[in-house]
C-alpha cells in the first residue's frame, strides 16, 4: 500500500510541477506582450504629439480646435467615452445597414469604408 501511495504522490507532484511551469511560461509571455504594448503606446503617443505640434505650429490650429475634434470623433457613436466606437452605416455595395465594428459587410462581404485612418 505504501509503495502505491508513494507512486501516486510522486505522479501528482510531477503533474503539479508541470502545471506550474506552464502557468509560469504563460505569465512570462503575457508580461512580454504587456511590455511590447506599453512601448507601442508610448511610440504612438510621441507620434501623435509630434503631428499635433506640427499642425499647431505651422498651420495655426489651437488646442481648443484639437479638443473639439477629439470630442466630435468620440461622440460619433453616440457615447462620449474616450473611445472610437462602431458606427451604423449603409453598406455602399448592398445598401444594408452595417456596423463598422467589422471591416466587411455581414450581408454582402464587401469591405466597408471607415472614417478612421487609425483604426
Amino acid at each position: 500500500m505504501s509503495l502505491a501511495w508513494d507512486v501516486l504522490q510522486h505522479y501528482q507532484i510531477e503533474k503539479a510541477r508541470t502545471a506550474a511551469d506552464i502557468a509560469s511560461m504563460k505569465v512570462d509571455s503575457l508580461s512580454a506582450r504587456k511590455d511590447n504594448t506599453k512601448q507601442e503606446l508610448e511610440e504612438l503617443s510621441l507620434a501623435c504629439q509630434a503631428m499635433w505640434e506640427l499642425l499647431r505650429d505651422h498651420i495655426g490650429f489651437t488646442d481648443d480646435h484639437l479638443k473639439a475634434k477629439i470630442l466630435e470623433i468620440d461622440a460619433r457613436d453616440g457615447s462620449v467615452d474616450g473611445k472610437i466606437g462602431a458606427e451604423l452605416i449603409d453598406c455602399p455595395h448592398c445598401g444594408q445597414k452595417a456596423s463598422t465594428i467589422k471591416p466587411n459587410c455581414m450581408y454582402c462581404g464587401n469591405r466597408l469604408p471607415s472614417r478612421h485612418v487609425m483604426k
